[in-house]
Parts: structure tokens; sequence; C-alpha cells
């Protein structure tokens, strides 16, 4: 049966799984500042200017916690409907990211200052 759908979790769904691929982009060192990954968002993909890129939204409009935390959710979400219907595909891309988690327990511990360069807390 179909539901409805609220707005934020239309958005959480769509940018969400973008915004995990930034950090392990960064993770894996093919960028080196999360403003790298959100100039080519915005000038090769159109992401909306205004909201200044996916990783600067994240870090300014949703924050790291909240975003770790929701894609925590939509992961358990998406496995178990996947576990209910053998038909459906397993997909990984709401499983966070290994650095999202790092920022996200520095941050929770007062380490912004002491992270290094690149590690795209604000």
């Amino acid at each position: 049966t179909a539901r409805a759908i609220p707005d934020e979790e239309i958005v959480e769904r769509l940018f969400f799984p973008l915004i995990n691929e930034g950090f392990k982009i960064l993770d894996e060192g093919h960028a080196v500042r999360s403003s790298d990954i959100d100039v080519v968002y915005i000038f090769g993909y159109g992401f909306p200017p205004a909201k200044g890129g996916p990783m600067f939204y994240a870090e300014n409009y949703v924050g790291l916690p909240k975003l770790l935390e929701r894609l925590k959710f939509h992961a358990a979400e998406t496995k178990r409907k996947v576990e209910a219907n053998k038909t459906l595909l397993p997909v990984d891309y709401f499983e966070p990211a290994k650095l999202l988690i790092e920022c996200v327990q520095a941050e929770q511990m007062g380490m912004k200052k002491k992270l290094p360069v690149g590690v795209p807390l604000v």
C-alpha cells in the first residue's frame, strides 16, 4: 500500500546518500577538501548554489550527527525491506561512511580543532 512520504524524508533519501558518498570520496583521497566536492556538485551537477553544495549543506543545515543518525535509520529500513522481499536488490548507499562516523565522534568529543586538514568539519 502506498503511503504519504513527507518532504523531509524525500530530501533525506535523495541527498543523504550523495553526501555520504562525498565522505567516502574524501576518505579515499580522491578529493582533498569538502569544498572540492561542493564545487563539482554545484557547477557539474546543478546542486542549488544557495545551499553551498552537499557537504556544506550537511555541515551547516543538517548537522553531521543528524546525518549519521538518519543514514543509519534508512540503512536499517532498506535492509528490512530487502529481507522481506527477496526480489529487491541489496543496496549499501545508506551505510554510513567511515569518515562520517569518525567526524561525528570527534565532534562529540570536542576535537574539531585537532582534526587533520581536509576533514569536513566547520
